[in-house]
């Protein structure tokens, strides 16, 4: 059983005050429409990390086939604690594997994550991204024998650090869209994003 892990815990600090994981997007919000896609996608269940403006962002996910768990160190543990969250979540519900997930990145196809899963399923690796051109994107699945070793990364460490550390677990997809690496960080990206959601 592969679960998605959707990080949104963060502050928007590049934002500009708003969190950018509320915003609208194609009928919804930034947010909605990545839980959408990952649902889309076809993994077993969602677990959204909620931290910054959680009860705006269960509010926001009114009506949604999700689990939420609640990162309390969210501002000071950085994005490695709230993976740490979503891992322990996705333990308690027996999943084999995590599809690890930024909120900000509504362009994300669904069959990016289908094909992700499929990979899992043919044994291509224990660990698993994306690959546009020559860079690495999301979201990256982890099998749970390597969960543990994400626990340990101190808070503050990039998740690089661990398939830096399991390189040969690693298998990279090559994709054809940069949708796997667009995010909307900033408001600037965030309207391109809509511009370019608006042309498909």
């Amino acid at each position: 059983m592969i679960t998605a892990i959707v990080l949104a815990a963060g502050t928007s600090s590049r934002y500009g005050g708003e969190n950018k994981l509320l915003q609208p997007f194609d009928g919804g919000s930034v947010l909605r429409t990545v839980v959408q896609r990952m649902r889309e996608g076809g993994v077993a269940s969602v677990i959204v990390v909620t931290g910054h403006q959680a009860g705006e962002i269960r509010a926001a996910l009114a009506g949604a086939d999700v689990t939420f768990a609640h990162n309390e160190r969210y501002q000071t543990g950085e994005q490695v604690s709230s993976i740490k969250a979503g891992l322990a979540a996705a333990a308690a519900l027996g999943a084999d594997a995590a599809l690890i997930m930024l909120g900000d990145m509504p362009l994300l196809q669904a069959e990016i994550v289908r094909r992700l899963t499929r990979a899992y399923a043919l044994g291509c690796g224990g660990i698993i991204a994306p690959r546009y051109g020559a860079i690495r994107g999301h979201p990256v699945l982890i099998a749970r024998r390597f969960w543990p070793q994400a626990h340990a990364l101190p808070d503050g460490a990039p998740m690089r650090q661990l398939l830096e550390a399991h390189s040969g677990d690693v298998a990279l997809l090559q994709v054809n869209t940069d949708s796997v690496l667009r995010d909307v960080d900033t408001p600037e990206l965030y309207q391109e994003a809509r511009r370019l959601s608006a042309r498909v």
